[in-house]
């Protein structure tokens, strides 16, 4: 399973600085130092990894953050979830450029479209339940999701980049 985890990290990183044409078999085979034996041993094709690492994007960049937030449950009231999910989002270390180059994937290929429209739906989903859990009405939660979740993505497209600490307080202000 080592193998199959290290080339779609790898592959992570190749999207995030070379887009979805950097994507080959021998720039992954360079990245992980595996043979194109394993790669092949894991995946049916470029068609296949790429399928396998549009879904990874999607676990690591949405689902661990919602199933992190959803276990604080017991411990966390909405609000407190709400800070969890923005501060968890925040300190990930992952650079922007892979969020921009799925976005920019997307335009062109129907798989990494859909992929990207299950991304935003359930995030955009999760701050709206998270919002209404903190006491917001639906209209305002919902507003006030897409506008923290436009900020996040808006600021990962600038330069120099927004830091943390600044975009975590603008998140907080937001949702006051």
């Amino acid at each position: 399973m080592a193998g199959k985890s290290s080339w779609l990290e790898s592959g992570l990183v190749i999207l995030g600085t070379a887009g979805p044409t950097g994507l080959t078999i021998d720039k992954l085979v360079a990245a992980t130092g595996l043979s194109t034996g394993s790669f092949y041993h894991h995946f049916s094709g470029m068609s296949g990894y790429k399928t396998a690492l549009l879904a990874y994007f999607e676990d690591m960049h949405t689902t661990r953050y919602l199933r992190e937030v959803r276990a604080a449950a017991e411990r966390l009231d909405g609000r407190g979830r709400l800070e969890l999910l923005i501060d968890l989002v925040l300190e990930d270390d992952e650079p922007a450029n892979i969020e921009m180059a799925v976005r920019a994937w997307a335009l062109n290929d129907p798989i990494a479209a859909a992929a990207k429209e299950r991304v935003d739906n359930a995030r955009l989903g999760f701050l709206r339940i998270l919002l209404m859990e903190s006491g917001y009405a639906e209209t305002d939660a919902h507003d006030i999701a897409q506008i923290l979740y436009l900020l996040v993505l808006g600021a990962g497209s600038v330069l120099p980049a927004v830091p943390p600490e600044q975009l975590r307080e603008l998140c907080r202000r937001i949702v006051g």
